[in-house]
């Protein structure tokens, strides 16, 4: 009877937990013994500890896991189709701390202090939180190399990149996103100017150190 009510029940949600399970059953040590038995008989699928799903998808699965989240950074661009980059892993962005959970693939997320530019996209018969193009470019600084999205600037819709950039208001993501962008023959510097410091940086984090001086946008072309 219970495994009946539980997979009629869960078979329409991406991830559901153990309090979910208890609230049938009425035993919560009864629900973990249960559970325990559905997934050794490869009924349920065990994420971590208490959350479980029907759904053998990370990226469906992902910001159901981790609340508020959304998909971001090569995820989101190839989700949207604007990159030949197949990713492995999933990216995610949290205001919550650090943590990868491996479920068929690493399921990454990301603590960030720009919790905006995202969208809710169709994604089968579920509706899943998707970073714009636009600010997975942004979100990617120092989680993937930013040679990757060269690629990906057809797509991007420039007013809104500039946007987002004068709403992070951080110089650093402004100089590389900024260069990026010009690299790619949109001209923004006159809107960007006011947050160009005087400081070289490194246009991308995760390259070697060393490269030519952009006087323009104080970065270091090393990617």
């Amino acid at each position: 009877m219970y495994e009946t009510r539980i997979l009629e029940n869960f078979r329409e949600v991406p991830v559901f937990g153990l309090a979910d399970v208890t609230q049938i059953i009425r035993n919560r040590d009864y629900s973990k013994k249960f559970l325990r038995r559905m997934v050794d008989e490869g009924k349920i699928i065990r994420i971590k500890r208490d959350f479980y799903t029907l759904h053998d998808d990370p990226f469906l699965v992902s910001t159901y896991l981790v609340k508020p989240s959304y998909i971001s950074s090569i995820s989101a661009v190839s989700f949207h189709r604007l990159t030949t980059q197949i990713p492995k892993d999933v990216f995610c962005f949290t205001p919550k701390k650090d943590e990868s959970v491996n479920f068929v693939s690493a399921i990454r997320y990301f603590h960030t202090q720009y919790f905006f530019g995202f969208r809710m996209e169709e994604y089968g018969k579920f509706s899943i939180p998707v970073a714009t193009p636009e600010k997975a470019v942004i979100d990617s600084i120092g989680i993937v190399p930013l040679s990757v999205f060269d690629e990906v600037f057809e797509g991007i819709d420039m007013k809104i990149l500039v946007e987002y950039l004068k709403r992070t208001k951080k110089s650093s993501i402004v100089k590389r996103i900024g260069y990026l962008a010009e690299r790619n023959g949109f001209e923004v510097y006159g809107e960007l100017k006011r947050f160009v410091n005087n400081k070289y940086i490194s246009l991308d984090p995760l390259a070697k150190k060393m490269g030519e001086r952009d006087r323009k946008w104080r970065v270091v072309v090393n990617g």
